[in-house]
């Protein structure tokens, strides 16, 4: 007897073996499964998202490059030092700013975050799928009974354009005595239901409103990356002039540093040889300390400018960074633009083409859709549904669904309109809406046209500024070496030299800062025209090229 157990519990060991490893496989396969599943997901996330980005590309900017939002694509910027240290042009600033700003990589963001929304609101018109699955052991000790059950549920729904849901479910219904001469019950139920407003909430227009607003708020997302994009080239460029200016500044103060020095010590020379007076030779070593003092100064505005230039592309502010010296030669190189269109041309070109115009009109036309589904709110409330279910018998085994003997029904559901409180509200607020968004039409066509016209005067005011500072420069060098002519012939003193130097390096950076003001009122003008195209992974643009190599007359690309 005892051989016989132990007998068959070697043979019971291999089976329970073979089970135990079965559902050991089963549980790791499941987990794998739910980890291919997630990543799964998620790239098919990714390929319907770009999708709808380059839908909402066609109609929003079909003529605009648009990159892979690939949200991994940040990385912080590189901390450079000593040798390492990159020499930055505007071409490479911007690259920069492309890979490493945080601020460009929220836009991103944003505008992902929009074709997420426009994905989940798809997902309605989809057929979407439901199930549920229940097991429950039962002990009852009044009737002595021991029970095992075991549902699952599973439905599947589809949203109607017509404003209607149609929905099919199924479900098993399994329960195991287990003590008690009973066996087993097993029915199955399925049922079909369709539910259809007849006036209110009926229709394309009322059921595809969440979809057909989400479509348009991804387009308007878009539209107003492209514009960001734009700015965020305009502020690099700044930027970056601000770093060049300041530089240009700090080496003016050395050279004027440079040369006061030398005053001073010829002052100091003529002044012991007692061809100079002494209170002169202390106006040039006063003029030194000054000078002295602004380079400090220089140093100080050039090392603000980097760092606030560091913060915008994204780079650690420890880094070292250092701007091209030639990029202001060239500017200077280059015949200063002018725009190829009249005024009146430029504001109905701008008017036309704005990105943020188009999206304005488009939003009168979403107030006007708003009111007309308002209205449909008012309508009475008159709902049919029809529903069909049926049973397969109680068996041992499942059995097909008998429905023939099954149930149907058909009903209407009305409300009368007694009380639309709510219902008016919403329309009345709809009607404040439209107007409010015809309104902002206006005023965003006013802003445009005050934008158009105050860059217009702005450039030609940096313009003539440019030149005014031009003809001061040369001035001013005239002037130092008259005085210094006339020193010399002792027809002039010291503070007339002082002060021909101190206006020629004040005239030499309002030189600077006239050209830089100047290139910077081009871009913005060609911002405001929506004539500033960037590359979405660089963010450079040929306007930006032509204005830092051609030596010809400029036109809007």
């Amino acid at each position: 007897m005892g051989a016989d157990c132990i007998g068959g519990m070697r043979r019971a060991f291999p089976v329970f073996q073979r089970r135990f490893l079965a559902r050991t496989a089963c549980v790791l396969l499941a987990a794998l499964a739910c980890g291919c599943t997630t990543h799964y997901r998620v790239r098919q996330l990714e390929k319907r998202v770009r999708g709808y980005l380059d839908s909402a590309q066609l109609q929003a900017t079909p003529d605009l490059p648009l990159e892979p939002l690939d949200l991994a694509a940040y990385q912080p910027g590189p901390v450079l030092t000593g040798a390492e240290a990159p020499v930055v042009d505007l071409r490479r600033a911007l690259a920069l700013a492309a890979r490493h700003s945080r601020e460009y990589q929220a836009l991103r963001e944003t505008l992902y975050n929009s074709a997420i929304s426009l994905w989940v609101e798809n997902h309605r018109w989809e057929w979407n799928p439901t199930n549920n699955l229940e097991g429950v052991l039962r002990r009852d000790l009044q009737a002595q009974e021991t029970t095992l059950g075991g549902n699952g549920q599973a439905s599947i729904s589809h949203q109607l354009a017509s404003g209607g849901r149609l929905s099919l479910s199924l479900a098993v219904n399994c329960l195991k005595f287990m003590t008690g001469e009973h066996g087993v019950d097993i029915y199955t139920t399925a049922g079909v239901t369709l539910q259809q407003p007849l006036l209110a909430g009926a229709g394309p227009l009322v059921a595809r409103e969440g979809l057909t607003q989400a479509e348009r708020n991804l387009v308007y997302a878009l539209r107003g990356y492209v514009r960001q994009r734009k700015q965020l080239l305009l502020r690099v460029a700044d930027g970056y002039y601000n770093v060049v200016s300041a530089q240009d500044a700090l080496e003016n103060a050395q050279r004027k540093n440079d040369s006061v020095k030398s005053a001073r010590e010829r002052a100091e020379f003529m002044s012991k040889a007692g061809r100079q007076q002494e209170f002169q030779t202390d106006q040039a070593r006063q003029n030194e300390l000054s000078a002295r003092a602004s380079v400090l100064a220089r140093q100080q505005s050039l090392d603000a400018s980097r760092d606030s230039l560091k913060q915008l592309l994204g780079l650690p502010l420890s880094a070292a960074l250092d701007v091209d010296r030639q990029d202001l030669a060239r500017l200077a190189a280059a015949e200063l633009p002018r725009p190829p269109l009249e005024l009146d041309a430029a504001i109905e070109q701008a008017l036309a083409a704005r990105l943020d115009c188009a999206t304005a009109r488009q939003e009168v036309e979403d107030a006007e859709r708003a009111v007309r589904i308002a209205a449909n709110g008012m309508l009475p409330k008159l709902d049919f549904t029809a529903k069909a279910d049926a049973t397969s018998p109680v068996t041992s085994h499942l059995r097909g669904m008998e429905w023939d003997r099954g149930s149907y029904s058909a009903a209407l559901q009305t409300e009368l309109p007694l009380d639309k409180t709510s219902e008016t509200a919403t329309y009345r607020r709809a009607q404040i809406a439209l107007d409010r968004r015809r309104r902002e039409l206006d005023e965003k066509r006013d802003q445009v046209t005050s934008e158009i016209r105050a860059d217009w005067r702005d450039l030609q005011t940096a313009e003539e500024n440019y030149r005014i500072q031009q003809m001061s420069r040369d001035l001013a060098r005239r002037r130092v070496e008259s005085t210094e002519l006339l020193l010399q012939a002792g027809r002039a003193n010291m503070r007339d030299v002082l002060d021909a130097r101190d206006d020629q390096t004040q005239a030499e950076n309002a030189v600077t800062q006239a050209l830089v003001a100047h290139r910077l009122s081009w871009l913005r003008l060609l911002l405001d025209l929506e004539q500033l195209p960037t590359e979405p992974d660089t963010l450079w643009s040929p306007a930006l090229e032509l204005a830092a190599t051609s030596a010809t007359k400029e036109t809007v690309p």
